[in-house]
Formats: C-alpha cells, structure tokens, sequence
C-alpha cells in the first residue's frame, strides 16, 4: 500500500507540474461532465427520453440500471475504503467531503457515457456514425477522469479504480442488451423473381 501511495504522489505531483493557464480552464470545464448532481443526471434523463422515442424501452431500462450500479458501486466502494482525499496546496478546487477512492466522476461518467454509446452504438447501422458515438462516448470519461488529479482533488489510482469500475458496468450492459434488449432490425431482400413463378 505505501508503494502505491507513493506512485501515486509521484504522478500526482506531475499532474500538478502540468498547470496552465488555459490547461486549468479546460480541466475545470471538463470535470463538470461527471458532475452527479446537475450534468450526470440530465444526461440520463436525456438519453432515456432518446431511447424511448426510438422505441428501445428495454434498452432504455438495462442504460438506466447500468448508470445507477456506477453509482451505487462507486458510493459503497468509497463508505468501505475511506481512503483521504490528497492534501496539496496547489488544488485548483474546493476539497469534496466524501472520500477518495474511488473517483466517483470516473466511475459515474465512465458507466453512463460508455453505456450510452454502447448500447446506441449496438442499433445504430451507420459504422462512421456509430464509430463517432463510440469515440465521443470514452473520450469524456477519460477527460473527466484526468481532470480529477489534474485539479488536485484525486489520486491518480483513485481514477484508474473508476474508470475500470465504470467499464465494467458499460459491458455488463451490452452484455444484457445482447440478451434481453430489442433486436437489430436486420434488412432482406426477396430472392429473385419470388412471386412470379410461372404458371403450370
């Protein structure tokens, strides 16, 4: 554990060699994407409301379940561990007062945005269009991630355990869209000349 400890300080204090002037204002911005209370929650509420317009409500429901186990996962793994946020003075941040491991935007952006683009990627037909939602959908996840020690309220380890936390509920989720989700419409075309077979 103080090996661990110490890898982490380690990265730690590079992420804090990394600040900018604009560097900190597009990590500030990108951590509000894993915000819990405002961003994540309209973006569940956004993408159930997606989902059933486009009729998947099975689909919706597996998203729904899958975005609040990255919850309540993250939320038990941090009452259990109680691991102490860092302390370093150069925190861009207020401190939270929950504790940190693991990173709960890591893990709550991960499960939804990794879910999302799962599970929308999987009915999509267009490759490039579902090539794109993929990319967009484990981009934000690693930039709310990196934000999180970049901003000094993190431990790089702490975001490595969200991130793999969240990817194991977006794949739990496809896995469960595979199996009780709609299914893929699949286009056919009638065989040649069916319906004109000649007459005796």
């Amino acid at each position: 554990m103080e090996q661990i400890q110490a890898v982490d300080m380690d990265a730690l204090t590079w992420f804090g060699n990394q600040h900018s002037t604009v560097g900190d204002a597009m990590m500030k911005a990108c951590t509000q994407l894993g915000d819990k209370k405002i961003v994540l929650a309209a973006a569940v509420v956004l993408a159930l409301i997606l989902y059933f317009l486009a009729g998947k409500r099975r689909t919706a429901l597996i998203f729904l379940a899958a975005s609040m186990l990255g919850l309540g996962v993250g939320q038990s793994a941090k009452y259990l561990i109680q691991r102490p946020r860092p302390n370093v003075d150069w925190r861009l941040i207020e401190r939270p007062h929950s504790t940190s491991f693991p990173s709960g935007h890591s893990i709550g952006s991960m499960a939804l945005y990794g879910t999302f683009a799962f599970l929308a990627a999987r009915h999509l037909r267009n490759r490039a269009a579902a090539t794109l939602l993929l990319t967009l959908g484990f981009a934000v996840p690693l930039l709310v991630g990196c934000s999180r020690p970049y901003l000094g309220v993190h431990y790089p380890s702490d975001v490595l355990a969200g991130w793999t936390l969240g990817l194991a509920c977006a794949l739990l989720a496809l896995w469960a869209d595979r199996r009780w989700g709609e299914r893929i419409a699949v286009a056919t075309s009638d065989p040649p000349n069916a319906g004109n077979s000649p007459t005796a």
